[in-house]
C-alpha cells in the first residue's frame, strides 16, 4: 500500500492517541481492580454471567473495559496498516 507521507504521519498520530486513551482507561480499571479485588478479566466473567450485583460501579467498569477493548482493536488495525506501508516504503 502506498500512502503519502502526510497520511502516514496521521496514522502514527492516531496510534499515539490510541495508546494515550488506553493508558487512561487502564489507570481507571486498575483503580476498580484494587477497589473490588478482581482483575478486569475476572470481573467481566462474573458480570457477564450475572454472578455479581448491579452496582453503578460495575456498569462503569464494564463500559471502561469495553472502551479499552475497542481502543486495542483500533491500535492493532493501525499498527497492521502502518506495518504494511512501512514494508512497501523500505
Amino acid at each position: 500500500m502506498t500512502l503519502k507521507p502526510g497520511v502516514i504521519h496521521i496514522l502514527h498520530r492516531e496510534k499515539a492517541v490510541c495508546e494515550a486513551a488506553m493508558q487512561h482507561l487502564q489507570e481507571k480499571t486498575q483503580l476498580l481492580e484494587t477497589q473490588f479485588g478482581w482483575p478486569t478479566h475476572t470481573f467481566l466473567e462474573l458480570f457477564n454471567a450475572g454472578k455479581i450485583g448491579d452496582e453503578q460501579e460495575f456498569f462503569r467498569w464494564y463500559a471502561l473495559a469495553e472502551a479499552l477493548r475497542e481502543w486495542r482493536e483500533t491500535r492493532s488495525d493501525l499498527q497492521e496498516m502502518l506495518s504494511n506501508v512501512e514494508l512497501v516504503n523500505v
